[in-house]
């Protein structure tokens, strides 16, 4: 929750020091690093998943899982370079802003395959101060970046030498020395399905915000940036639960485990979307500013939404758990249909967005849950079978 908190406290602070226009485009900017931090957020899931079914020599594998994460952030952030013209060009992004942002996400990846050694283990206690350290430091980076540069392109720069700083202190505190001296037959594989399940997930939950971009006007656009951090909290509130949770979903017998984190997680939602409708002129104040207020009447449409993709997200991960590969065609065909319907008519107003992503949220969560119960449990594949 801190190291969260931290992260919405530079779009709040971001928000009163740009223009809407700018925090509009720092809006796209922040969903493209989102999506592109679900490569991060798959090095964790995969290797904490090796790490916790592990039967003998674990050392081995968290080694390998450090290995590959430094050849992924090394990719990502040759990819930045090559890629800040377009993608700046296209959003109306600064470019300096999209190269330093991306490249950012390269060292997130490394300190996430630390994070992910943690949460195997279930070492709690050092996974929460290697999450403290990633999230205040990106956040303490990019408030310093736009407080003196008073730009997109600060919060870039800044969130890029926070997320350093980050990936090094996790290193150091979780496991420090560890380097393994090659990749395992089977592990690019495993990764790459973890990695595009989470992938398509993460698009399904920010390629709003990118719309809004496109067809929106650039003031109406940053207020909808507004709208989705409120949809962010909502959805990455339950974050703990699935931490928490998900080493023990890769049992033979995950049944109750799934269900405690689902009931959980929409419990959360229930409190977050109810608050929101209730005092969502308050919430709105708070997370933009008084010149947002008129988001107020829609800002539990932005809770809900988050809510319900929080549950999308327990139910995909545990499928990922027992190495059940259907599930991501779900969030394939509601990705689909969420872009053709905003893309083709429902995409003059805010409201026409926001309640567009409702809808293929919460038909999302319906078609998960029954997924889940139809399909029984996979057994895990040992890492030692795997290789």
């Amino acid at each position: 929750m801190i190291g969260n908190g931290a992260a919405y406290l530079l779009s709040m602070v971001s928000a009163r020091v740009l223009s809407p226009a700018d925090f509009g485009a720092l809006g796209a900017l922040l969903g493209l690093l989102v999506i592109i931090s679900t490569i991060g957020i798959a090095t964790q899931a995969f290797t904490a998943r090796r790490v916790a079914v592990a039967t003998d020599d674990r050392s081995l594998v968290e080694g390998e899982a450090i290995r590959l994460s430094v050849i992924v952030g090394g990719s990502i952030i040759i990819g930045g370079l090559l890629l800040a013209w377009p993608v700046g060009t296209i959003f109306q992004i600064p470019l300096i802003a999209v190269a330093s942002g991306i490249a950012s996400i390269g060292f997130v990846v490394i300190g996430s395959a630390s994070m992910g050694v943690a949460q195997g283990r279930e070492e709690h206690v050092r996974l929460s101060w290697a999450f403290i350290a990633n999230g205040v430091g990106r956040a303490a980076g990019g408030v310093f970046g736009v407080l003196v540069l008073q730009s997109v392109t600060g919060v870039g720069i800044g969130v890029l030498v926070g997320c350093a700083v980050g990936a090094l202190i996790a290193y150091r505190i979780i496991c420090p020395g560890a380097w393994g001296p090659r990749i395992s037959a089977g592990v690019p594989i495993e990764f790459a399905h973890v990695v595009h399940a989470l992938f398509v997930l993460f698009t399904l939950t920010n390629v709003d915000v990118l719309l809004a971009r496109i067809f929106l006007t650039e003031d109406q656009s940053g207020e909808y940036s507004v709208g989705v951090l409120l949809a962010k909290i909502a959805f990455f509130l339950p974050n703990a639960i699935i931490i928490v949770l998900f080493p023990k979903m890769t049992g033979g017998n995950s049944s109750r485990t799934v269900y405690i984190a689902t009931g959980l997680t929409a419990f959360l939602g229930l409190i977050v979307t109810s608050f929101s409708f209730f005092f969502g002129d308050l919430v709105v104040r708070i997370l933009g500013g008084a010149q947002y207020t008129e988001l107020g009447s829609e800002a539990w449409l932005f809770a809900l939404e988050g809510s319900a993709f929080a549950l999308v997200q327990v139910l995909l991960y545990a499928r990922l758990a027992t190495q059940d590969r259907s599930a991501v065609a779900a969030v394939w065909v509601a990705l689909v249909v969420l872009v053709v319907i905003v893309a083709g008519w429902r995409h003059d107003s805010v409201a026409e967005i926001v309640t567009t992503v409702v809808g293929v949220a919460l038909a999302l969560t319906v078609v998960g849950l029954v997924m889940d119960r139809r399909q029984s449990p996979g057994v895990p594949i040992p890492v030692e079978s795997a290789e």
